[in-house]
């Protein structure tokens, strides 16, 4: 009964200590006014938003270009989003587009980067679109 305890308490201690809450932002925040306010994004299904997310994340994870994000303060900041439905009840279709031109330099910087996942309504990436097929590889001669 003593070590189940002893666990538990190390655990919680060791816990606590291993997940120190990061600031996210330092400064004051200053709130726009009603006609001040700038919308990027309409109203959209918060199911949407998520999914959305996750495809970003998972673009982000799987990028093999170590230089794809020079010069952007966060990989998030050279990207933009589309989110679709499609014909799969429950699942959302989600395009991820480049724009480093928001980063300095070409808006496009990998020609063959085609990013479009199917994402659930949870945030769960489920799959990866193949590239269109005029970007196949031609077989050799």
């Amino acid at each position: 009964m003593f070590k189940a305890h002893a666990v538990a308490m190390l655990s919680m201690v060791l816990g606590g200590c291993a997940l120190f809450p990061r600031t996210p932002w330092e400064g004051p925040i200053e709130w726009p006014e009603d006609g001040a306010r700038k919308q990027l994004v309409p109203f959209a299904h918060a199911e949407a938003v998520a999914a959305a997310a996750a495809a970003l994340r998972a673009m982000v994870k799987e990028n093999p270009y170590p230089d794809l994000f020079v010069g952007c303060s966060t990989p998030e900041q050279g990207l933009d989003v589309a989110v679709f439905t499609g014909p799969t009840p429950g699942l959302y279709y989600v395009l991820v587009d480049q724009r480093f031109d928001r980063c300095g330099g070409p808006t496009v910087r990998v020609l063959d980067g085609w990013y479009e996942y199917a994402v659930t309504a949870r945030g769960e990436v489920v799959g990866k679109a193949p590239p269109p097929p005029g970007d196949m590889e031609m077989p050799a001669p």
